[in-house]
């Protein structure tokens, strides 16, 4: 299952819109919150995939256009429980700490976050099964990184995580 995650929009859809048309066989797009507002119409114009999104803390509102949104969400794809979360709440800025405990408390396969801008992506072996952490970065583009996505694929033989990005 290929699926694809973004981040921080914080106003600015163009290269969103992009990789969205760049992979069609995408089966989910997650949207790890700082633009609610900007993805609302992209989830009415597309609903043949299913979107899986949380709040940033930009996301002033908890109910929008979108619905109720909540701050972290779990759904289970291909047997890997894959937790969202923009990740402000587990300090993400100052290092994995946060989202470690997070996986041990709930028991995630993979962590999606955003909040730093930048991408990131870990693999931890655990004795209960690999654990990944990945951040798409910002489709916005800032803190001089380039507009950044990612792609998920998941299957029977493993999980491959990675980026794509703009000039």
């Amino acid at each position: 299952m290929k699926c694809l995650c973004f981040s921080d929009t914080h106003g600015y859809t163009y290269y969103m819109r992009s990789a969205i048309k760049m992979h069609p066989d995408a089966e989910v797009i997650f949207f790890l919150g700082d633009g609610l507002e900007d993805i609302a119409p992209l989830v009415e114009e597309d609903r043949s995939r299913m979107w899986i999104y949380v709040r940033g803390n930009c996301d002033y509102r908890t109910v929008g256009t979108l619905g109720e949104v909540k701050k972290t969400d779990t759904i289970t794809l291909c047997g890997r429980k894959i937790l969202c979360t923009h990740g402000d709440l587990h300090g993400v800025k100052y290092g994995e700490d946060g989202l470690l405990l997070l996986a041990e408390r709930t028991g995630a396969d993979i962590i999606l976050f955003g909040h730093t801008h930048r991408p990131y992506e870990k693999y931890i072996p655990r004795d209960t099964g690999g654990l990944y952490l990945f951040n798409p970065g910002s489709i916005c583009g800032s803190y001089g990184e380039r507009p950044s996505f990612g792609v998920i694929n998941i299957s029977d033989s493993g999980v491959l995580l990675s980026h794509g990005n703009f000039v």
